[in-house]
């Protein structure tokens, strides 16, 4: 079995890969928002991405620069001291802020999905008031560690922990925070990271329930309005609630690279609380998955796009599908579009699924009475619609592009 050191000495090298990777999928999502920035900045859903993002490439940047700035001295080849510790320790929270993140992107799907808020409602008051909250928090969160020296080593990095480094073990040497740091750990980090957990999981699981009972409708009424005036309408229903369904899916994928990376963190948390110990291998898988949230993170961004892409040009590889998501030309504004008519599926669903009620009982009418009653449009915002249109309109432009 490896000895501590050399379990320490590998979890402090391998975030230079993994931390590498994240910064390069973080990034590739900010250039794709930003190349793309007067139609992807109008959404709330990439706004929220694009924070965090910002946040992943500062804490994997500095998870990959681990071995010059953990403290030397401390039985593994590092390079650094208390005060790049102390620095660490600083941006080490601002994964913390990212993992925050993604409890505001599920609530936004499931605000936009299931109470059919409108984009510019969720902008005006709450998504604010959330980056502001995020931000402000963690940051002051950061500027307080250092302030009080509470960034110390733990056996592979630096962050909130008893110091100096072993005193918690050796009785002769005054420990620092020796009783309050795990107290301190869960308000900075735990906290916010246990709370993500239950509000994606009932958030999700509650979207899920949404779109299970409205496929169930419709499948329960479809017979009934076929070869009918409102077959029609049918259509669209069904055509919106694979757009709800998308956003779903792109949801689940999304908590599951939250779960896969932030797990280990948990468990690290568990054992110090209940246990008062650090143990080496539960940092290595920490330093391992932590920093590659920004790296899954891109290729579930870039999903949608890919697959719609090679649908419309299947001769291309995949690598030159990846590049065209990621590097798309100057002119392309498809991605934005698409993306738009993505978030249109979550904002429209509520009102889109009335509209099929209101078909429902008009049909029942319809039958009994001679006249016919006019079908209201959708509930859903008037530019939720247009951006679905122009959608459609930009994605034809493209494929005929391509084919050319």
């Amino acid at each position: 079995m490896p000895s501590s050191t050399t379990i320490r000495t590998v979890a402090i090298y391998i975030p230079l890969l993994t931390g590498s990777l994240s910064v390069l999928g973080s990034g590739a999502i900010l250039y794709s928002i930003w190349a793309r920035r007067d139609v992807k900045m109008k959404d709330p859903q990439h706004r929220i991405l694009g924070a965090m993002s910002i946040f992943d490439v500062l804490y994997s940047l500095n998870k990959a620069l681990v071995f010059p700035t953990y403290p030397s001295g401390l039985g593994v080849p590092t390079f650094g001291n208390v005060a790049t510790c102390s620095l660490q320790g600083f941006f080490t929270q601002f994964g913390y802020a990212a993992g925050t993140y993604n409890l505001v992107l599920s609530l936004y799907f499931y605000l936009t999905i299931n109470r059919g808020m409108k984009k510019k409602s969720f902008s005006k008051v709450l998504e604010k008031c959330l980056h502001f909250t995020v931000i402000t928090m963690h940051v002051g969160f950061a500027i307080t560690g250092v302030s009080i020296g509470l960034f110390n080593p733990t056996p592979s990095f630096c962050y909130i922990a008893p110091g100096p480094y072993g005193c918690s073990s050796n009785d002769d040497v005054d420990c620092r925070f020796g009783d309050t740091a795990p107290y301190f750990y869960e308000a900075f980090a735990q906290f916010w990271i246990q709370l993500a957990y239950v509000v994606i999981i009932v958030t999700n699981l509650l979207i899920w329930l949404y779109v299970r009972k409205q496929e169930k409708t419709m499948k329960k009424y479809r017979t009934k309005l076929q070869s009918q005036t409102a077959d029609d309408t049918l259509n669209n229903m069904e055509q919106q609630s694979s757009y709800a369904r998308s956003v779903f899916i792109q949801s689940i994928l999304y908590v599951g690279a939250f779960f896969l990376s932030w797990s280990w963190a948990t468990v690290y948390h568990l054992v110090a609380w209940f246990g008062g110990v650090s143990v080496p291998w539960i940092t290595l898988l920490i330093n391992t998955f932590l920093p590659l949230q920004g790296f899954w993170n891109a290729f579930i961004y870039a999903r949608p796009r890919y697959i719609r892409i090679r649908k419309a040009k299947g001769n291309l590889s995949a690598l030159e599908i990846l590049k065209l998501v990621f590097l798309p030309p100057k002119d392309d504004h498809v991605e934005g579009a698409n993306h738009g008519r993505s978030s249109v599926a979550a904002a429209e669903s509520s009102g889109v699924f009335k509209s099929f009620q209101y078909a429902l009982k008009r049909r029942k009418l319809s039958t009994a009475e001679s006249s016919s009653l006019p079908v209201p449009p959708a509930q859903a915002a008037d530019e939720d619609e247009e951006v679905a249109i122009k959608a459609n309109v930009e994605e034809s432009a493209l494929n005929n592009e391509e084919a050319k």
